[in-house]
């Protein structure tokens, strides 16, 4: 199982300008951190103040390209992955640019209720950062 996320993990979906897009390893870095210290619970990502800080602090520690920290990009474009679902609020739709990226933070927050992560991925997770 663990050899499944580490490929999938290696081979994300990122834009290779100026080396590579850091997005998504920056907002799984942050997930796993997140999990760590008990603010995740569960396989639901929810888009809250403690997670959109950690992502900023991470990006701030560890990016030294000129990419935006934009953090609503990687939450919504991780749907790409295959561990990644979206499950949006009923009713609403994802508004997007021309370019088929999300609009906004504020516009994510209006439109997804939250993101889910593979059940595996967040026991297995769970049980190595608590060792």
């Amino acid at each position: 199982m663990i050899e499944y996320y580490l490929k999938c993990f290696s081979k994300l979906r990122r834009d290779y300008k100026f080396g590579g897009a850091p997005h998504k390893p920056i907002l799984l870095l942050s997930i796993i951190r997140l999990i760590k210290n008990g603010s995740i619970n569960s396989n639901q990502i929810f888009i809250t103040p403690d997670l959109v800080l950690e992502y900023k602090n991470l990006w701030s520690k560890l990016v030294q390209t000129p990419h935006n920290a934009n953090f609503a990009l990687p939450f919504y474009h991780m749907k790409t992955e295959p561990f990644w679902k979206l499950n949006t609020i009923i009713g609403n739709e994802i508004p997007i640019t021309k370019s088929h990226s999300i609009k906004s933070l504020k516009s994510l927050k209006e439109s997804i209720y939250c993101a889910e992560i593979d059940l595996d991925l967040y026991y297995l997770t769970n049980y190595m950062t608590k060792k």
